[in-house]
């Protein structure tokens, strides 16, 4: 039996896959070109003094030295922005679980709950930002109604002690019905019979909730929270519309600040920032995935 030639082979499988390989193309191109290639020469930026005016100056790690050891807003700004996530993780996927949970059972108007949590999600952060901002007013809707209880006005977000707490509860609100959806759908699709044959061995709420809901649940809440803490950990939109980082740095986050120095025109600084959040969102994300796999 003769061998095909190697060319004659390859030029045949090109002619036969053609096609697929030219949509494949497109989005792989795309992935090189706007992110790839972005991600390299943000990268070099790091290492060099430069604001997109002048040739870069090449400072090794100086940009990174000055920001972990000399440059406290930035390690403010790393703090708000621990404080926010460790803030709603802890909220927002329990808030979701917990709603999830209740819509699981056989309540009226469930698909109208379902939409109306889920509605904010849908709804612009800026446009949800902007609501809040107005509720959150001095002579706001909230404020309002403290009066009326004959309670004192709170400066929601001028005051610093109070300020990313005010942004965690909007963020919260608004992206809760996400984890609400998610864990919906995992409830549902635990088999009947695991909770009929426990309700028959005697076990109670409590411990079906525990041997088999949370179990069932584990690869989802995983999920939850790597999207969530990813997601936190760039929260930009809420700051920018609500707060601008203030008052004193008291709602400055590492994409906020970030931006700053983008738009001071140090660029080479704010892509030292991007790449530190990046190393950030790596561990988590490590830390995560091992964490199931061991408890799996």
């Amino acid at each position: 039996m003769t061998a095909i030639p190697l060319p004659h082979r390859f030029t045949s499988s090109v002619k036969k896959y053609a096609m697929p390989y030219v949509f494949i193309a497109v989005p792989v191109i795309s992935l090189i070109v706007f992110l790839i290639i972005p991600m390299v020469v943000s990268l070099w930026w790091s290492f060099n003094d430069y604001s997109g005016l002048n040739s870069p100056k090449f400072v090794g790690l100086n940009n990174y030295v000055e920001l972990l050891t000399k440059d406290k807003i930035f390690t403010k700004g790393l703090v708000n922005t621990t404080m926010f996530v460790l803030l709603g993780m802890s909220i927002g996927p329990t808030l979701g679980l917990l709603t999830a949970l209740m819509l699981n059972q056989k309540v009226r108007f469930r698909s109208l709950f379902r939409t109306a949590y889920y509605l904010p999600v849908m709804t612009s952060l800026v446009v949800v930002s902007t609501i809040w901002l107005m509720l959150y007013n001095r002579n706001g809707l909230i404020n309002s109604v403290l009066q009326t209880f004959g309670l004192a006005k709170v400066g929601w977000l001028s005051n610093p002690h109070v300020a990313l707490i005010s942004i965690v509860i909007a963020s919260v609100w608004q992206g809760f019905g996400f984890e609400t959806v998610v864990f919906l759908a995992a409830l549902q699709s635990i088999p009947r019979e695991l909770y009929e044959a426990a309700m028959i061995d005697g076990a109670g709420g409590g411990a079906q909730f525990r041997y088999i809901t949370l179990p069932a649940l584990r690869p989802v809440i995983v999920f939850v929270y790597i999207i969530g803490i990813i997601g936190s950990y760039q929260v930009f939109d809420q700051i920018y519309v609500m707060s601008s980082g203030g008052p004193v740095y008291s709602t400055t986050t590492i994409v906020y600040y970030l931006f700053s120095k983008f738009m001071d025109l140090r660029l080479g600084y704010a892509s030292a920032i991007a790449y530190i959040l990046f190393a950030i969102l790596v561990v988590f994300s490590y830390l995560q995935l091992r964490f199931s796999r061991e408890r799996a």
